[in-house]
């Protein structure tokens, strides 16, 4: 039973209340005893402990959720095992979006609009990092401090690249009211599944009623194929037909009838005139520097952007006007030499000029709209305007320039393109998905993977670096357990800090670290380890013991 735990310290943490319970798992309050703050501790129910998948299945959820670091993503603090006892802690969150719609019946537009701003942005980083969600419903979006939006439960996720899946292709997964066609079929998925189940998250709130309604799973997985949703305004007379269109796009039964992308459901989101100010979702301050919110405009900015196509139409006409004219109607009076109003007839069309006169002089840095979604220094992007800038029919070129480590696999718009080194040339303007990931590392090795999302803009060469590097498994035992390890990258980077009862292993980028060790009444332990995969798998292993009074 779930009150097994109750009152129960395990590792460093104390339980003090059930919050809820899954198929898994189940999920309590507790207190980090170190920290003094209350945590949302998630445990293994004990018919799974030492089951191979299901211990598998979760920790790949938390390793997901803790390498997709956005401020509209649950933190994931800390993982281990006591005992037997499998458990995950992460921020607490005690309210949910189900919580709340079962209080209330059903939300204001401004409020649901929010709501799929800030869900769709935590799909956006999800996606780009080649994770699908797949189980998108209120249950899994928790509400913060602020009512901001905060997607939980990656338990369903799959990784679309790295280790295999645990889950079968066809094996159905998720909840059934808020299942996408594709998933009631049980065919593959990508990241349009999570999007429709946005929609019915939305409907529901919106309307108060589910989309589609029954008992029998089999029934409502049919609506879900076969039967057109009623539309949402049916319910909610004072929706605005535009909030409507965006969930009635959202449950289309095909997925390339529905938004294709997150990024381009929040460009929906954002242009209603119910959508909040932009600054009220721009990343907290050391937030992962990902513009997950590229297109929330406002009325007054769309009649500033057609003002200034006006202006600039009128400009562009005047310059053309300008270098056909002769040189009496430029300037109002004849020219007093001939020779030296002499002027150098206009390249012919397809013509590119050497030298400066054909260069672009924006600055590099203006180049790039969208920035890395993990905010690490050392990842590399550079801009340069082109020696010979090149046009096509469909507009001007950017020469995209990819490196990594010779292993890592380059994937752009998750379509592999080269291993280690890529260049090729995209069209300005449009909008990529960029990763390098290393293909036999696990899904719990964050620096493994490397993603990026970029607008590209015309007349510069982008050179991006993504480097990326396998980890290993540390194991170790420390004497006495109360004691706590520090593991300090000696290439620099953050340390990794746990408490030698909270878990026995760690997976560690590969590098060299120093050691250190501490505990009441002991004396302080240093030492310097080196992590390195080997190639039978087996894990690195060091025992510390301190001398202790």
């Amino acid at each position: 039973m779930p009150d097994r735990y109750l009152g129960q310290t395990i590792g460093k943490y104390r339980v003090t209340r059930l919050l809820g319970t899954g198929a898994f798992a189940w999920v309590y309050e507790a207190i980090d005893l170190d920290l003094e703050i209350p945590v949302a501790l998630k445990i293994l129910r004990p018919e799974f402990a030492g089951h191979e998948i299901a211990e598998a299945r979760f920790r790949r959820e938390a390793a997901t959720a803790a390498r997709l670091r956005h401020r509209n993503i649950v933190t994931v603090r800390d993982v281990g095992q006591v005992n037997g006892t499998v458990f995950v802690a992460m921020d607490l969150h005690p309210l949910t979006l189900g919580h709340r719609l079962a209080l209330a019946g059903r939300l204001p537009e401004a409020d649901c609009v929010r709501l799929g701003i800030e869900v769709a942005a935590a799909l956006a980083i999800a996606h780009a990092g080649g994770v699908i969600h797949r189980d998108i419903k209120p249950d899994n979006i928790l509400l913060g401090t602020d009512g901001e939006a905060v997607v939980a439960d990656f338990g369903l996720a799959r990784a679309l690249a790295g280790a295999p899946s645990l889950s079968a292709t066809n094996q159905v997964m998720g909840t059934p009211h808020y299942f996408s066609p594709e998933q009631a079929r049980g065919q593959e998925i990508d990241g349009r599944s999570d999007l429709y189940s946005l929609g019915v998250t939305l409907y529901r709130a919106a309307t108060g009623h589910l989309p589609f309604e029954g008992d029998d799973w089999y029934a409502v997985a049919r609506q879900h194929i076969e039967t057109p949703a009623v539309p949402p305004r049916a319910f909610a007379q004072e929706l605005t037909p535009e909030f409507e269109a965006v969930i009635v796009r959202l449950l289309a039964k095909a997925p390339e009838q529905r938004f294709q992308t997150a990024t381009q459901l929040l460009d929906a989101l954002g242009a209603l005139q119910s959508a909040p100010e932009r600054s009220r979702f721009m990343p907290a301050a050391g937030a992962p520097t990902v513009d997950a919110f590229p297109a929330v405009r406002t009325s007054r900015r769309r009649v500033a952007i057609a003002t200034s196509i006006v202006m600039l139409s009128a400009a562009l006409i005047w310059m053309f006007w300008r270098d056909r004219a002769t040189p009496e109607v430029r300037t109002g009076k004849a020219p007093e030499d001939p020779a030296s109003t002499a002027i150098a007839p206009p390249p012919e069309s397809g013509q590119v000029t050497d030298g400066m006169q054909g260069a672009d002089t924006r600055r590099p840095s203006d180049s790039i709209s969208a920035r890395p979604t993990a905010a690490r220094a050392e990842d590399s992007v550079r801009t340069r305007p082109p020696t010979r800038p090149t046009r096509t029919a469909a507009g001007r070129v950017v020469r995209l320039s990819l490196s990594a480590s010779d292993s890592a696999r380059l994937y752009i718009d998750n379509r592999l393109v080269g291993t280690g080194h890529y260049t090729g040339d995209h069209t300005a303007g449009t909008t990529l998905s960029i990763r390098a990931v290393l293909a036999n590392a696990s899904t719990t090795c964050g620096v493994a993977v490397r993603d990026t999302v970029l607008t590209l803009k015309a007349g510069d060469h982008v050179d991006l670096n993504l480097p990326v590097r396998g980890c290993a498994v540390v194991s170790y035992d420390v004497t006495p357990r109360d004691a706590r390890v520090a593991f300090t990258p000696m290439e620099g980077g953050p340390s990794v800090e746990v408490r030698a009862d909270s878990a026995r292993a760690l997976v560690l980028p590969e590098g060299r670290y120093t050691v250190r060790i501490q505990a009441p009444r002991c004396v302080t332990g240093a030492d310097t380890l080196l992590v390195a995969a080997k190639a039978d798998g087996t894990p690195v292993s060091r025992r510390f013991p301190l001398i202790c009074s």
